[in-house]
């Protein structure tokens, strides 16, 4: 299982966790010798008809993958679909490139090159991308950079994320007795060794990998102008139905019909060559060629019409949808000019509020001010009454008479009964 640790854990993936699994299984049934090696696919990567070219990208994709990647899990080398391309892009009967794409994903390690090849291969021809199977992932990646998406209803479109498997053996080693110890140089250097648990700052490192990583995938598939949402890149797949409601590729009904569109767009050069190739010198040659220029110019009219048909669809879906954001911005100005009015009754209530307080307060100042007075005055009528007790009983202060308890009086009044309270 060395060879399938090395497969699955030393680098990211762009490919569906399906895939990954039936990958896994299949290493594992290999190793087990219960399975034979599938037959090798013989079909030729590029195959040219009528001035279009299709290239086929099928299986996992790798950059440059082993004979066990070929011959087990029918790997399809992304170099050589570069290759296949450049060809195709070279040669003169060539007018436009079809991407037959049956895929769902692979590495990362030479995807973004393809998909660049596929960029650039659209600015000299025109490039359609198609899928009857998976366009997941990496080849999603891919096929993002054509000029056009295609996918019929059964089809599976989408899985933008990224995914990279590790497999912590420390416990199953332990259960048998086994301890790995790993010298390295760097806290990095031994990350993923089997049998060594990651630490934390390994984890983040590898996470922080990730995300930068989905962040070019993000930004490959919107390169050429896609309206696609976030809620549509977060590694789900779709049926080319909800691909085409998320701008992700739009739905036909086999790839008959996408040859169709490409052969209405490049009419006039493949019948000059045509023309060029195939001489008519007999009426019923020329009856014959006539006859199959009005089936072609037939079948590019009912292309144009499903065209026509898709650009309305799609015009539709739009108009839907600006309506429905309309209403809903309409709902949220209405509920900020609700709660607008609704905080503006509170701020004057509590205006309201804030003046009574602060009357209430002066009120209450003027009653502190009053009692202050009477008790003053208290005091006064009290020293005054004092005297005159003591005018009458001839001493300087009352006679037998002092203070009634410890604790300082709480009135005047208190304190003028305390003068008279005998001991």
């Amino acid at each position: 299982m060395t060879a399938l640790d090395s497969l699955l854990s030393r680098q990211p993936w762009l490919i569906t966790t399906d895939a990954m699994q039936a990958m896994a299984n299949q290493a594992v049934a290999f190793f087990d010798a219960r399975v034979k090696l599938p037959e090798r696919d013989s079909n030729p990567l590029l195959s040219v008809e009528n001035g279009i070219a299709s290239v086929r990208v099928h299986g996992p994709l790798m950059r440059q993958p082993d004979l066990f990647s070929v011959l087990l899990f029918g790997a399809t080398d992304m170099d050589q679909v570069a290759d296949a391309m450049a060809q195709a892009v070279a040669r003169e009967d060539v007018s436009a490139l079809l991407l037959d794409i049956d895929s769902p994903g692979g590495t990362v390690n030479g995807t973004p090159e393809l998909g660049q090849a596929v960029a650039d291969a659209s600015k000299l021809k025109t490039v359609y991308a198609f899928s009857a199977g998976q366009m997941s992932s990496a080849a999603y990646w891919i096929a993002s950079q054509a000029d056009a998406i295609y996918a019929t209803p059964s089809a599976r479109v989408g899985s933008i994320g990224v995914l990279l498997p590790f497999v912590d053996s420390t416990e199953k080693l332990r259960s048998q007795g086994l301890k790995v110890e790993v010298f390295a140089a760097g806290k990095f250097k031994a990350m993923g060794t089997p049998g060594v648990s990651l630490t934390e700052e390994q984890r983040e490192l590898i996470q922080s990998d990730i995300e930068e990583i989905a962040a070019d995938f993000k930004a490959a598939v919107l390169a050429r102008g896609r309206k696609i949402p976030d809620e549509a890149m977060e590694g789900q797949t779709f049926s080319a139905r909800k691909a085409q409601r998320f701008n992700l590729a739009g739905m036909v009904k086999n790839r008959d019909e996408v040859l169709a569109r490409l052969r209405s767009l490049h009419m006039g050069r493949v019948d000059t060559l045509s023309r060029a190739s195939i001489p008519m010198k007999t009426v019923e040659d020329q009856l014959t060629g006539a006859l199959a220029r009005i089936q072609t110019l037939e079948a590019d009219a009912k292309a144009r019409e499903g065209l026509m048909e898709e650009a309305s669809t799609q015009a539709e879906t739009h108009k839907t949808a600006l309506a429905q954001k309309e209403q809903e911005h309409q709902a949220a100005l209405q509920k900020a000019n609700t709660e607008r009015d609704t905080l503006k009754g509170q701020l004057i209530a509590a205006q309201a509020d804030l003046q009574r307080l602060s009357q209430r307060a002066t009120d209450l100042d003027g009653v502190v001010r009053d009692l202050q007075t009477r008790e003053q005055d208290l005091d006064k009528r009290a020293a005054v009454k004092a005297a005159q007790i003591a005018a009458e009983m001839g001493t300087q202060v009352p006679a037998k008479v002092t203070p009634a308890g410890d604790a300082p009086p709480a009135t005047p009044a208190e304190a003028w009964n305390r003068q008279f309270t005998k001991a």
